[in-house]
Formats: C-alpha cells, structure tokens, sequence
C-alpha cells in the first residue's frame, strides 16, 4: 500500500485569506490578491510563517468522499490570521511597483 502525506494547514490558509480578503476594500486589496502569481506569493509567504501539520494517507483509501480533517484550534487560528495579515502588507509592500504598473485605479 502506498501512502501520501497529505497537507493539513494549507487548507485552513486557504480559507482564512478568503474570510480576511472580505475585510479589505476591493482595491488594492482583493483585486491584488485575485492575480494568480500574488495570490500563490501571499500563499507561500504564509505557509513558510507558521508552522505546518501533516498527517500520512494510504493512497488506496479512496471511498471517493474526501476526508475531513478536525479545525485547527483557536489559538492556531488566530494565529494564521495574524500572519496573513501581516503578509498581505508585506506582499503588496514587494510588489508595489508591479502593482502600480499593472492596475488601474479605480
């Protein structure tokens, strides 16, 4: 049997940058973010700044329903969410001349 290791942070970063984008005006912000090579930046910045759980999979447990995974515990999360916030900063901070060449205001 094979087995896979299967990456348990990144989806809960997935969907806390998508709850704290919602706080954030449309311009820069989410518009920024919806751009596939900032949003994969923002991403890898993230992931490297927290600390990542793992769990190993057989690869042969394919019931075709995915599984799902206990929520990360509240201190983790507000964690994760600290440090989006703090990387959506650093991320446009970086990209701030590509950003102003490539969109427009409003």
């Amino acid at each position: 049997m094979s087995h896979g290791l299967v990456n348990l942070t990144l989806p809960a970063v997935l969907q806390e940058i998508e709850y704290v984008l919602e706080e954030y005006p449309e311009h820069p912000y989410q518009t920024a973010f919806s751009l596939p090579e900032l949003h994969q930046k923002l991403v890898a910045h993230i992931l490297s700044n927290v600390p990542n759980r793992y769990v190993v999979e057989g690869a042969q447990e394919t019931s075709g329903e995915p599984k799902v995974y206990a929520s990360s515990p509240l201190q983790e999360r507000l964690r994760i969410e600290m440090v989006i916030r703090a990387s959506i900063l650093h991320i446009l901070r970086e990209n701030a001349d590509w950003l102003s060449r490539n969109l427009s205001p409003i």
